[in-house]
């Protein structure tokens, strides 16, 4: 099977995403599905050809192992506040964080990490905690700025795995 291609990037970096609507369930009986781009976010249905499980995840998480310091979104930046921890998997709209210190779910938080000691720090301005598993919480970005998202999908993309549509036939 060909490698599918987002139609608004043109990366092959696509991956099935949930099915919301009533028409994506319809869909689904002519094995089109819909997909989503790790990229750009770009949403889109395409014709796969064979049936498949949906997804949990929308974006692919890469392993990563990058410094993260956080703290509440209502805490000023300028008041210093923050809590160490490591951010153990990336993807363009979220990430986990291991850390000491203890993060309700439902938490907002703003995050800043250094990928590399030669980099400046990428910013979130706004995550949410969704999951909780001991000292690990799952976090969603709601709010990044456009020149931080850029710099997201540059260092995410060298480590994205390809299509997942660009499987061997057997």
């Amino acid at each position: 099977m060909l490698a599918k291609r987002c139609p608004q990037c043109g990366t092959s970096k696509v991956r099935l995403a949930p099915r919301r609507t009533l028409l994506d369930r319809i869909f689904r009986a002519f094995t089109i599905y819909p997909l989503r781009c790790q990229l750009c976010t770009y949403r889109f249905r395409s014709f796969l050809g064979r049936p498949s499980a949906n997804p949990r995840r929308s974006y692919e998480r890469v392993a990563v192992q990058y410094p993260v310091w956080f703290q509440s979104s209502f805490t000023r930046a300028s008041e210093g506040l923050g809590y160490p921890g490591t951010i153990t998997n990336l993807s363009i709209r979220g990430c986990r964080v291991r850390s000491a210190t203890p993060i309700p779910k439902g938490a907002s938080l703003r995050l800043e990490f250094q990928p590399s000691p030669y980099d400046l720090p990428i910013t979130i301005d706004g995550a949410v905690v969704r999951s909780q598993a001991g000292n690990a919480v799952g976090l969603r970005f709601v709010t990044v700025c456009r020149d931080e998202e850029r710099r997201l999908r540059h260092l995410l993309e060298p480590r994205l795995s390809g299509s997942r549509f660009d499987e061997r036939r057997h």
